[in-house]
């Protein structure tokens, strides 16, 4: 729901320019850690019937009062569109303010209402999580946790619960957060001897199964990758993106994903990540199975990181994709600093009638601290020394010495290259 107080001030910022976007840069001197501080439907093979695949996908930046994070939106994000368009999974995404407690709780309501009894679920995980060493328990922290209360956070008896109670045949939690290794803990990880590949598959699928699979044990985990690579994923979503990427089989099971992924984080963190059973009096042996969309070919293995990223799609993150998104960072830093000199660096086209009326917007009485952010950057298209770029905008401010709750607006941005080979804003408009 949009807040409406002030509205003259805000609708003057909105209506003359659509001002305010970005999501702050992602650039880390240090790495932060990621615990508190103290859709389509899949082709089927011949061989092997299954039946549908969904996912849940989590991923949260912005929390408060808990530290922010740099990377679990784009984790999540991009994890989506692997598993959507590689894999052929019905995705939904909880991103940012997104994924509170009862959003998180309604959406695996819904799939214990709606999965059939041969479907199959992933629910993907990236945000902040927690181990209270005195009551024993571990902890997801949605974006409405507390930091002094356990009110609305997610204990994992709770996730682990609501799994075994979902009807899917094949349930897979994947957890990139701090001591997410510790939301189970009562089984060991199930043996991965492979017989025949096809005959193995099989049998794993055909099986009932609930398993987790963490970035790292009792321990705090990066939230971004070791230098030299990715540097808008964590370590652990690094390497989940470019196993599933790379793989050259058809149908393997989360265990054999599992041990390419150890030993890429293994080599560049660290923290050491886990592959457990979810205890199910149901389960018999089974393991999820990934099935690639038919059609699609992998990447040759041993390519960087980096160029798993620039060339599998269109939609992800590029070296020139990255210098765009700079320029819509520089955008959103020089609008929060309410300077005008530094807001036409960021848009040198903007017009004489948009820089005055965002200057009167600006000295309004009582309005300070302006924060515009980018969210959901989802959408961009680059043609030549072109491109246009479709985010939802989210602008917070301070009025009269009260912070007010977010405005929200969807634009569409276009840019340019200047003289000097370097991406500017040149226009934006709300959709």
């Amino acid at each position: 729901m949009v807040c409406r107080i002030h509205v003259v001030i805000l609708s003057i910022v909105l209506a003359t320019a659509e001002l305010g976007f970005l999501p702050r840069a992602c650039a880390q001197v240090s790495p932060q850690t990621r615990d508190v501080v103290s859709a389509t439907a899949s082709q089927t093979s011949p061989e092997l019937k299954h039946g549908a695949y969904y996912a849940l996908v989590i991923g949260i930046d912005s929390y408060r009062p808990l530290p922010h994070l740099e990377t679990p939106v784009n984790d999540a994000r991009e994890i989506a569109v692997v598993l959507n368009e590689q894999y052929g999974f019905t995705t939904q995404t909880l991103l940012d303010m997104e994924a509170t407690r009862d959003h998180i709780i309604e959406a695996l309501d819904h799939y214990r209402s709606s999965l059939k009894e041969n479907d199959n679920l992933l629910i993907y995980y990236a945000g902040h999580g927690y181990f209270d060493k005195e009551a024993d328990s571990a902890y997801w922290a949605p974006v409405d946790a507390g930091k002094d209360t356990y009110a609305h956070w997610i204990i994992a008896e709770d996730i682990t619960k609501t799994s075994n109670a979902l009807p899917a045949r094949q349930v897979l939690i994947i957890s990139d957060s701090c001591y997410s290794g510790m939301l189970t803990r009562k089984a060991a990880s199930p043996d991965f001897t492979r017989e025949d590949h096809a005959q193995y598959v099989e049998k794993m699928l055909l099986r009932r199964s609930r398993h987790i699979m963490s970035s790292g044990g009792n321990e705090p985990v990066q939230d971004s990758d070791a230098s030299g690579h990715f540097s808008t994923h964590s370590v652990f979503a690094n390497a989940l993106l470019q196993t599933l990427s790379e793989d050259q089989e058809t149908e393997f099971t989360a265990g054999q994903l599992f041990n390419r992924i150890q030993e890429l984080v293994g080599v560049r963190a660290a923290q050491v990540p886990q592959y457990k059973l979810i205890l199910d009096p149901r389960s018999n042996g089974g393991d999820f199975v990934f099935f690639r969309v038919h059609g699609y070919h992998a990447k040759v293995p041993g390519h960087p990181v980096e160029t798993i990223h620039q060339t599998v799609f269109d939609r992800t993150v590029s070296s020139e994709q990255e210098a765009i998104f700079a320029a819509l960072d520089r955008y959103a830093s020089a609008f929060s600093s309410m300077d005008i000199q530094k807001l036409k660096q960021a848009w040198p086209s903007m017009t004489k009638k948009q820089e005055e009326e965002t200057k009167r917007a600006w000295k309004q009485t009582g309005l300070k601290a302006v924060i515009v952010e980018l969210r959901n950057r989802n959408a961009l298209k680059i043609e030549g020394n072109s491109a246009a770029v479709t985010a939802d905008e989210w602008l917070e401010y301070t009025f009269n010495g009260k912070q007010q709750p977010p405005q929200t607006n969807t634009l569409e941005i276009e840019l340019a290259k200047n003289v000097q080979g370097t991406w500017i804003v040149s226009g934006v408009k709300g959709r």
